[in-house]
Formats: C-alpha cells, structure tokens, sequence
C-alpha cells in the first residue's frame, strides 16, 4: 500500500474546494447587500451565518462521504483512499467523526494543519493524527 503524496492531497483538496464552492452558489447566505447597508447588525448576522454554513456544512458533508465512501469526491478523482493507520482497514464511523473535527481543526489554524504531512513518516495530517488514518494511494472497490 502507498502512502499518498502532499500533491496528490493537495490535488484532491482542489478538487474538493470547487464542489464545496458550487454547493455554496446556491445557497443564500444571509441579508442582500441593501438590506446590510441599511442595517449595520445584518453585517454581523451574515458574517455569523457565512461561518456556519459556508464553512462548517462542506466539512460535515466530506465527513458523511468519508463513511460512506471512505473517502470524498476529490480523493476518489485522484484515486485516494482513507483507511485505518495500523490495520489499512477501511475507516470506521468513529474515525470520520474523529477525522471531521480534526478537520475543522486543521481549518481552523489557516490550514497548518496539512503542514504535519511534510513531518510525519506516515504522512499524516493533523486530521489523520486524530483519527489514527492515512490516505493511501488506489481505490478499492466495496464489497
């Protein structure tokens, strides 16, 4: 089993942002510009509100992928798969939930959190860290 390069993450991110960007598009996320000029507080409410769902509804969604799938649509392109670091198992619902907070982790330090791939022999994530996973290279098919 191969360990998956940071290009090969990173081109599965890519691909990962611009279905987590065509999602957003068709959803309002607040005020329009009128009424935030006309109410300063609609600036804040919208901020708020841009937070919750443009941030934290694309992570939630990968982290039901990566149940169902044991992976998210960017890795799957890339033919990438996440599974267990000791056995090479496919992922269990704990280690997504696990994996789901690590990313929002990750997220949330301006993404550093990719940088312990570089580091660890593994290669890692601060989100694989957390969650006991590796991203390997070749998809499987499910039985």
């Amino acid at each position: 089993m191969r360990l998956a390069t940071y290009s090969e993450r990173a081109r599965a991110l890519f691909i990962d942002s611009i279905w987590w960007t065509v999602i957003l598009l068709f959803i309002p996320l607040g005020p329009s510009s009128e009424e935030i000029l006309l109410s300063p507080d609609a600036l804040a409410a919208t901020f708020i509100l841009w937070l919750i769902v443009a941030q934290c509804i694309p992570l939630l969604i990968t982290g039901v992928l990566w149940v169902v799938w044991g992976t998210s649509p960017g890795k799957r392109v890339v033919r990438l798969r996440i599974v267990d670091a000791d056995s090479h198992e496919p992922i269990t619902r704990r280690q997504a939930v696990l994996r789901t907070v690590g990313y929002v982790l990750t997220f949330t330090t301006c993404g550093a959190g990719f940088l312990w791939v570089f580091f660890n022999p593994r290669r890692q994530a601060l989100h694989d860290r957390i969650a006991n996973t590796v991203v390997v290279s070749g998809l499987q098919k499910s039985s």
